[in-house]
């Protein structure tokens, strides 16, 4: 073999092999759920977590939709003290955070009124999210199909609306009507007291 043949089988040897990682790591990523649009890992600092565009003190935005149990539901419907969580279907964090989310919605004052989970997704998933969190607040479920029978033209979706990019987020919106992005559902209300202390036994 000439020497020639031989940098050429090594240089094709060692491409390969670096190809065989990128894939691996390319596949190890969406296994973790960190494709876009819907967050990475909890607490990897190597994932860069996207701001919602209504910054805090923005006021509520202008919204319509129609609720799973409810039926029609808009801004005006929504008084503060009130909380919103946002979950997606295709998001592990969601799932995992929204029990923790409903708990926090069964002690938000004034009850399931004063509180909206918004589901973007369909299926099966969605469909165990709205069981979850029913109890506890009004349900809209915003499918990923065009064809949904709740859109509207000209109706803005409650996640375009409220300017959501990053899955799950959580907002509160105040008595003056103005929110407050929070990190999680366990921030909602702590910096008021419209969610009264934990009582010890």
């Amino acid at each position: 073999m000439s020497v020639t043949t031989t940098v050429v089988v090594c240089v094709n040897a060692v491409v390969g092999v670096l190809n065989l990682l990128l894939l691996l790591a390319l596949a190890r990523r969406i296994a973790d759920g960190g494709h876009a649009g819907h967050g990475g890992p909890a607490g990897d600092p190597a994932v860069t977590v996207p701001e919602n565009r209504l910054a805090d003190g923005s006021p509520a935005p202008a919204f319509q939709v129609t609720t799973r149990q409810d039926g029609p539901l808009g801004d005006a419907g929504l008084p503060g003290p009130a909380a919103v969580g946002f979950f997606s279907t295709t998001c592990r964090p969601c799932r995992e955070q929204a029990p923790g989310f409903a708990r926090i919605a069964a002690t938000v004052p004034g009850g399931r009124d004063h509180v909206v989970a918004v589901i973007k997704g369909s299926g099966q998933v969605a469909d165990d999210l709205a069981e979850l969190l029913a109890p506890v607040a009004r349900v809209v479920v915003e499918a990923d199909d065009e064809n949904d029978p709740t859109l509207r033209p000209g109706i803005a979706l409650a996640s375009e609306a409220f300017g959501i990019v990053r899955w799950p987020s959580y907002v509160e919106i105040g008595a003056d009507g103005r929110i407050t992005n929070r990190e999680s559902a366990s921030d909602l209300f702590s910096g008021s007291a419209a969610r009264p202390a934990p009582q010890t036994v």
